[in-house]
């Protein structure tokens, strides 16, 4: 397979990759930016499609007065063990 970087376009830092079976999940810093924590999925570790965000209300983590770079940033994202389940930490 031939691949050329960036693999996932735009602002992505702090990328943490698991793998549950033959599939790869991905998160990244959102930092002030809201929905936050963007997800997303390959089963190649080339093509990556977002599926989702881990933090989708707004009153959960309120990033209106974030300064520039605050708000949430380095996720970790680990396999839980169980079927569809996943751990994910961030700071």
């Amino acid at each position: 397979m031939k691949y050329h970087n960036p693999i996932l376009k735009g602002f992505h830092p702090d990328p943490s990759i698991c793998r549950a079976g033959s599939d790869y999940y991905l998160v990244t810093s959102s930092f002030e930016y809201f929905p936050g924590i963007p997800v997303y999925h390959s089963t190649d570790l080339v093509n990556w499609t977002q599926i989702g965000n881990c933090v989708t209300d707004p009153e959960a983590f309120p990033m209106a007065d974030a300064k520039n770079s605050g708000g949430i940033w380095a996720p970790s994202h680990r396999n839980a063990g169980w079927p569809g389940k996943f751990y994910r930490f961030f700071f």
